[in-house]
């Protein structure tokens, strides 16, 4: 198998006196869908299973969610459970912030949550995870299960799934994202917004490009950069089980600036199979109608790839197209959204 950036996949056929098993092949690579939802002057989105999204009132104070309306006269950052549970950062006339729920009121007290340095979690079993300063080093806390973190590191930006793991920012050492359960996870994920039960996570970073590079821009550990522009910023993110992730940002340079909430989905390249009906076919699934297949004889360079012409049928969610003449005896196929 040869992968191509421009048209996501293609797969090798070779076909000697019809003696050919049906097999498929995977593409590991696909694309994001992003849209822009219709909420404005929105701030640190967050989205659960069920599709429900909170936010910040932007320039303000307040909680809204896309679902119940307004949650909150008061309060920044929510973070928003699969149970529906909304924990949020508001001020008591304190030195910092306390978090809140929408459920069992005050969690914390003291004034122990500084939003410059860490944001926090909660999970589905109402377990809510935070930063707090203990004998001069900032530790992860748990509302269940008390203090997590004990050395002389700094930690920040904890985040808890449903299953109870927590991964959570130190500095001080390299790596620099922690696991509760798998321990120390290779790579460099500076700011880490959010954690699903699928060990699937975003993170802000910088997006480099020559010898350019912004910030704050979202990334996935499995997909990568979300939107591949040293121009266009995101603030906030949360991601859920089906790997949607929202943040919030402009849609347009107006002033004053009005942020909305946009959601990203990754779309999976489809997958094309070679089967026998008795004679040779390829098979590709009929939600990817924007795809068509090509066809090439080689591939010396440059290569030299042809439409594959013939009637087109659907079988069991499948398109259905019949390998034969002109092709020949031996010959590469792929998916193409692209010319020829």
């Amino acid at each position: 198998m040869i992968r191509d950036a421009r048209n996501q996949f293609f797969c090798l056929l070779l076909a000697a006196s019809g003696l050919l098993s049906p097999f498929t092949v995977r593409a590991d690579s696909g694309s994001w869908s992003i849209t822009q939802l219709p909420f404005a002057n929105a701030a640190h989105p967050s989205i659960n299973n069920a599709g429900e999204v909170v936010w910040a009132v932007q320039n303000s104070t307040g909680i809204v969610s896309s679902v119940r309306g307004q949650l909150s006269a008061s309060g920044v950052s929510p973070h928003l459970a699969n149970s529906g549970e909304v924990v949020y950062a508001d001020t008591f006339g304190g030195p910092g912030m306390d978090l809140v729920s929408t459920t069992r009121g005050r969690l914390t007290q003291g004034g122990i949550i500084e939003l410059g340095f860490s944001d926090f979690g909660v999970n589905s079993n109402g377990e809510v995870v935070y930063c707090a300063l203990t004998n001069g080093n900032w530790q992860v806390i748990s509302t269940v299960r008390g203090q997590i973190t004990f050395d002389a590191l700094d930690r920040y930006n904890p985040c808890i799934n449903d299953l109870g793991e927590i991964i959570w920012n130190q500095y001080g050492a390299a790596p620099n994202l922690i696991s509760s359960t798998r321990g120390p996870l290779p790579g460099y994920y500076p700011f880490v917004l959010g954690l699903n039960n699928l060990e699937e996570f975003c993170y802000d970073a910088d997006l480099v490009s020559s010898n350019l590079s912004t910030s704050p821009h979202i990334f996935s550990n499995l997909h990568g950069v979300v939107i591949n522009d040293l121009e266009q910023f995101q603030w906030g993110g949360a991601i859920n089980d089906a790997g949607t992730i929202v943040w919030a940002g402009p849609a347009n340079q107006s002033i004053p600036v009005v942020w909305y909430v946009f959601k990203a989905t990754w779309v999976p390249a489809p997958v094309l199979t070679v089967v026998q009906t008795p004679g040779l076919a390829l098979e590709w699934p009929t939600n990817a109608g924007s795809y068509h297949v090509q066809y090439a004889t080689n591939l010396l360079s440059p290569i030299v790839w042809q439409r594959f012409s013939g009637t087109l049928a659907t079988n069991a969610g499948n398109f259905h197209q019949t390998i034969g003449p002109p092709v020949g005896n031996a010959a590469f196929f792929r998916l193409s959204t692209g010319s020829p």
